[in-house]
């Protein structure tokens, strides 16, 4: 399988080089963002909950690409055998992420979307959103496991090239992102980067939203936004960053 990957990055850059495009996995190029900071850093590392597909739509998976490796997690039931075939070296958890701090996580239901499965959500305002604006109703109501932020990080010796250390933390998890958010920072992980999709705001109106308010208060500086998802830096790392385009910054 890793002579796969390999053949594949190896295709991609030499299609790269002929036809002067990149190529992003990313549904808005959101890895394209996240390389421009997290460049040169040669053995990475990543925690992508809410990671989906282990391709399309991956945030991580250009990363993965490049030689990093970390732990992905996502509750869809049908993609245990797609990351065991694509994406190896990372462990895949197939579960639901639940904040310590959620009043009901113990009787969440988890809303599965067949024909939109990225909609798929514990988050019964995010269906009644969708319901409103898109006439999307959940297919089916599945139970799926759960897991905890501490029980996530227990992976991180064999999973986490460099377990002292987080430089991506990935979140697509439709409305729970403070509670996740909080974990970490309960537990003293401070991810170098963050990409966290916040629905519902632009660029314009980010400061007001909870993630940022949180994020700033915890020393991170808003990076970019894309047109669902916020890039948050640690501002006391941002120094230590190997990668050659943030010296375009003025900070």
């Amino acid at each position: 399988m890793s002579k796969l990957i390999n053949f594949f990055y190896f295709l991609l850059k030499v299609l790269s080089k002929i036809t002067g495009q990149s190529f992003s996995f990313s549904n808005d190029g959101e890895d394209f963002v996240l390389f421009k900071y997290l460049a040169k850093i040669k053995k990475g590392n990543y925690i992508d909950i809410g990671s989906h597909h282990p391709v399309k739509g991956s945030n991580t998976f250009l990363f993965y690409l490049l030689g990093w490796k970390g732990i992905c997690v996502d509750p869809l039931p049908s993609l245990k055998k797609k990351y065991r075939f694509l994406r190896k070296s990372d462990k895949f958890i197939n579960a639901g992420v639940i904040g310590s701090n959620s009043k009901t996580q113990n009787n969440l239901k988890f809303y599965y979307y067949k024909k939109h499965t990225d909609n798929s959500t514990f988050d019964s305002k995010r269906v009644e959103e969708l319901n409103n604006k898109f006439g999307r109703e959940p297919s089916s109501i599945i139970s799926v496991p759960k897991i905890s932020v501490s029980e996530i990080l227990s992976y991180n010796k064999k999973y986490l090239i460099d377990n002292e250390e987080l430089y991506l933390l990935n979140l697509d998890i439709e409305g729970f992102e403070i509670d996740i958010l909080d974990d970490f920072f309960s537990l003293n992980i401070y991810p170098w980067v963050v990409c966290v999709e916040e629905i519902g705001h632009t660029a314009e109106t980010l400061k007001s939203g909870d993630v940022y308010q949180l994020m700033k208060k915890k020393g991170y500086m808003l990076g970019s936004r894309t047109f669902l998802s916020s890039v948050y830096i640690l501002k006391n790392k941002l120094s230590y960053l190997p990668s050659p385009y943030i010296k375009e910054l003025v900070i």
